[in-house]
């Protein structure tokens, strides 16, 4: 065990968490305390470079690294869409819903959604949100003890409860624009680690990536060196996947808290400068070397999770090592981070602030905190079921599906609470027959072409069917936005 890389780890990021989050309680302090909607909304004054970084950060996390590594030793180089999926995302939210929610002064999911159809309509969304959000969180904290244990050899247990801490900690001392400026150092550490470790894996790998792909390429799975697979692949995750992700980020919280964090629609629409390249971009050698471990047949037999960590412990130097998990453990820091303080956001704003509106700003923020403290300890638990982490997303995101189909026919075309309703309820419970309950498993096994068809393509047909028969058909009223003029500041 390398203990001078793990100090090192270990004291950056308790470093950088400390110093950023003095520094903004110290101006806070300047300032007379923390101003309405800081700890949560970063008083919604942070320019297109840091909202974009954040977005970016806050969703690329435990699907991205060791999952896109995991899901290639699964599929190949093909793994690398989760990224592209998650560079249409980003459009969907800093170009079209992003902008159309803040139109409406709301600052949670749910209070829009309560905007066009009702209070039922948006409680119901923002109870979806914080459940799919603490689920979310306990992705990151399995990444991050995945992380902590390729660093240390410690058990997964014990580095899943260290390295949930560290991540309450990443969001805890002073909430969002922490968030933001720990975001932005752990970017440039990220891509640094990565291609040092690519460089690396050039001189350590037996015959270099010229054997990684001699070795594929004469497999039964000669397309794993191929970018587009197969056309099976292509129709039953890449396409599903792009779906998935616009269509949940789009029209939840935690697409949605980034941006209302920013000064201004116009600081949201040139975000994704910034979003895009820096999300865009990650998964291409996360892909690479997935199918690097699984091309040495040693590391494939330990399991999809955990043959990349074992392959770059062996390869790597001890200094390589710890800065990839400098690396890794800031990507999935940052997710974490916002996906706990979205839920808690969603429960304090929408929940608490009904029943209490006269609460003060310092009041939301104990709340907040405490909450973030609960989602730690539950993801801690969860965390140790070890769900394969690209597989569980694209399962939430099935579950946002409608919400995002449901609201773009509320704002442009007819709002009908009922209809509404029927359409979440009707295809949530579509897609647990369809995933949870196993009814794909039991047709995929006469026929074989029912293994393409991803929950997201389930969730989307029951969503588009019902919400627009039920809509036409039920009492509404006209669209939220209907024959308004475009507003974009």
């Amino acid at each position: 065990m390398n203990w001078g890389a793990i100090i090192a780890v270990i004291i950056y990021e308790l470093a950088t968490i400390i110093i950023v989050s003095s520094i903004i309680s110290r101006k806070n302090k300047k300032r007379g305390g923390e101003e309405a909607g800081g700890f949560a909304f970063a008083g919604g004054g942070l320019p297109a470079s840091l909202v974009g970084v954040t977005l970016a950060l806050t969703l690329l996390g435990s699907a991205h690294n060791w999952g896109t590594s995991q899901n290639a030793g699964a599929m190949g180089v093909i793994a690398v869409w989760f990224s592209i999926a998650c560079v249409v995302m980003m459009v969907v939210i800093t170009q079209f819903t992003g902008p159309w929610i803040r139109r409406s002064g709301a600052k949670t999911v749910g209070e829009f959604l309560g905007h066009i159809f009702g209070k039922k309509s948006g409680a119901l969304v923002a109870s979806i949100n914080a459940a799919l959000g603490i689920a979310m969180c306990a992705l990151e904290v399995e990444t991050i003890a995945v992380t902590l244990a390729f660093l240390t050899g410690w058990s997964y247990t014990l580095c899943g409860l260290i390295g949930g801490i560290i991540a309450c900690l990443y969001v805890l001392l002073a909430g969002m624009k922490e968030i933001a400026w720990l975001n932005l150092i752990n970017a440039v550490v990220m891509y640094v680690s990565l291609i040092v470790v690519l460089v690396c894996l050039c001189f350590s790998l037996p015959g270099g990536w010229d054997g990684v792909e001699s070795t594929m390429l004469a497999s039964e799975t000669p397309w794993y060196t191929s970018m587009f697979g197969n056309g099976q692949l292509i129709i039953g995750f890449a396409v599903p996947t792009a779906v998935g992700a616009s269509l949940f980020h789009g029209m939840a919280q935690t697409g949605y808290q980034p941006v209302v964090t920013a000064k201004s629609n116009k600081e949201v629409k040139k975000s994704i400068w910034f979003a895009g390249p820096v999300n865009g971009m990650f998964c291409i050698i996360p892909a690479l070397i997935g199918v690097a471990a699984f091309s040495i047949v040693a590391y494939r037999n330990v399991g999809t999770l955990n043959m990349t960590p074992a392959m770059l412990k062996d390869l790597l130097p001890p200094w390589a090592v710890a800065l990839l998990a400098a690396g890794f453990l800031g990507v999935d820091l940052s997710s974490f981070a916002v996906m706990a303080l979205a839920p808690s956001t969603v429960i304090t704003h929408d929940m608490y602030g009904i029943k209490n509106p006269k609460a003060t700003e310092a009041q939301r923020t104990r709340l907040i905190r405490t909450i973030i403290i609960i989602i730690t300890v539950i993801s801690i638990v969860i965390c140790n079921l070890q769900p394969a982490p690209v597989a569980m997303v694209n399962w939430i995101f099935s579950f946002g599906v409608p919400v995002f189909v449901m609201a773009v026919i509320g704002m442009w075309w007819k709002r009908s609470e009922t209809a509404t309703i029927i359409t979440f309820v009707i295809t949530w419970i579509a897609n647990c027959i369809w995933s949870t309950f196993g009814l794909q498993n039991i047709l995929a096994a006469n026929h074989p072409a029912f293994d393409q068809v991803n929950v997201n393509y389930v969730s989307l047909i029951f969503a588009v069917v019902f919400g627009v028969i039920l809509t036409a058909v039920l009492p509404g009223k006209p669209g939220l936005y209907k024959g308004k003029a475009k507003q974009t500041a």
